[in-house]
């Protein structure tokens, strides 16, 4: 058997602890039935589905030796449920999904023909785009980041911290961090259980690595 190449995880870390910064995995959480029909789920509390408890698995497997200073989480059950494949999480409640009102439950399609106002407005900018009854893309930016903020604080430079949340935070931190605006947000993609290798410290949340879905590439059951 061929040798395989080191984990690009497991040594791109270190160097940035040893340059005074703390590692951080922000991790999405792993699919769900509404990720699957394509409807808003934002803070709609879902379970992962099989294939969603599949990859959280295949995600605890590749990290198992990873060395960790803590393991946070939204909430919402698809990230608790993630985040407890690899051990015992702490909830953070600035972490939870986009709060997307009226809109959750719904699959896309019925929402554009119910509300074009709203779709037109976000696919130019959606940063002030209030969806009825929730939040704007940059308050759930604000808040995410304040919560994630408050977490890497709390670190010194060392093994990772390990974040599990959604797709629309992680995206908001990723732009945010990259000196990006908001309404680029479309560009920013992650799968399920995709890890982001970021980093805190001078100069404040730096990107290191995108959208990193290894894991799921050699099993045909991940759904990746």
């Amino acid at each position: 058997m061929q040798n395989q190449p080191p984990d690009a995880l497991f040594t791109s870390w270190q160097p940035l602890a040893e340059a005074g910064r703390v590692p951080l995995l922000l991790i999405r959480h792993g699919r769900t039935a509404a990720n699957l029909e394509r409807r808003f789920v934002g803070k709609s509390d879902v379970p992962l589905d099989e294939v969603g408890l599949r990859q959280a698995e295949l995600l605890a497997r590749r990290l198992r030796d990873l060395p960790r200073a803590a393991l946070y989480c939204s909430p919402l059950s698809r990230a608790r449920q993630t985040a407890a494949a690899l051990g015992p999480p702490q909830p953070v409640e600035g972490l939870q999904e986009l709060d997307q009102g009226a809109f959750e439950g719904h699959r896309g399609e019925a929402m554009m023909a119910a509300y074009p106002e709203i779709f037109e407005g976000w696919l130019s900018d959606p940063t002030h785009v209030r969806i009825p009854g929730g939040e704007t893309l940059g308050e759930c930016r604000d808040r995410a980041m304040s919560a994630l903020i408050a977490v890497l604080e709390a670190h010194v430079p060392g093994p990772p911290v390990l974040v599990v949340a959604h797709q629309m935070v992680l995206a908001t931190l990723i732009l945010s961090a990259q000196g990006r605006p908001l309404r680029l947000v479309r560009e920013v993609k992650q799968g399920n259980t995709a890890v982001n290798l970021m980093s805190w410290g001078p100069g404040g949340l730096q990107v290191h690595r995108l959208n990193d879905t290894a894991h799921l590439d050699a099993d045909p059951t991940s759904g990746s």
